[in-house]
């Protein structure tokens, strides 16, 4: 086994042919197709934003996929919580840098599984119409990122017929439709801006026209809770493993 490259950073934990385990900050493994939803990839075309150093790209591959992911480009680069600059200013070349080296690894990835996954380099509240439609769009562990989750499930609700969101749970959130501001002045979370309820989706995804939903709740490998929600519209069908 080759050493894997120094300039590269794997966000989720995955076997590199050639290389052996790259650890990342995440293991999904164990629980890859309750975080796709147990949705069937077969034959399918999928939307997937943010797919960091590719774990996720290739396991639906594996299933059947056609993969397009959306990546966040170099400039304006991450969607930081707006801190004012003396919080931020230190973060900004480590931020940089680390994307820079799972963008790296994404192609590292990619080259090592001979995928045949595109990637497009765009800003996510305004996708390109020349992405054209898809079967499924996924948003791993992405929203929570963002400063307007909901503008981002548009985007993909308009372009897919399956929607398929996976996130962390927060249970004292449950029951109502919103969404709970993350950052504080204290923690100064830069990074994430948000937790959420199932609800908040359900609702907004059903007003879109996404009647049919499925939800799952679950523990990754650390015990760290989480949800996958899937939503159909009507015209569509869903296969279920």
């Amino acid at each position: 086994m080759a050493d894997l490259p120094t300039d590269v950073e794997y966000y989720h934990t995955m076997e590199v042919p050639g290389f052996g385990l790259a650890r990342g900050q995440w293991d999904l493994r164990g629980i890859v197709d309750k975080y796709l939803g147990n949705v069937s990839f077969a034959g399918k075309r999928v939307l997937e934003i943010g797919p960091a150093s590719g774990f996720l790209t290739i396991e639906m591959e594996k299933r059947g996929a056609s993969v397009v992911a959306v990546e966040v480009p170099d400039d304006p680069g991450w969607d930081y919580v707006p801190f004012p600059e003396s919080v931020l200013a230190p973060t900004r070349k480590h931020r940089r840098a680390t994307m820079a080296r799972i963008k790296k690894a994404w192609w590292h990835t990619r080259k090592a599984y001979n995928s045949s996954a595109r990637i497009v380099y765009a800003n996510v509240y305004d996708l390109p119409d020349d992405l054209g439609s898809f079967d499924i769009a996924l948003m791993g562990a992405v929203l929570l990122h963002t400063r307007a989750p909901l503008a981002i499930v548009e985007q993909c609700a308009r372009r897919a017929s399956t929607i398929v969101i996976s996130d962390l749970y927060c249970q004292p959130l449950e029951g109502q439709p919103v969404c709970r501001l993350l950052p504080t002045t204290e923690n100064k979370a830069y990074d994430a801006w948000w937790q959420f309820s199932t609800d908040l989706f359900r609702q907004f995804l059903t007003i879109m026209g996404f009647g049919s939903q499925h939800l799952s709740v679950y523990e990754d490998p650390r015990g760290i809770p989480l949800f996958t929600l899937t939503a159909v519209r009507p015209s569509a069908t869903i296969q279920r493993k």
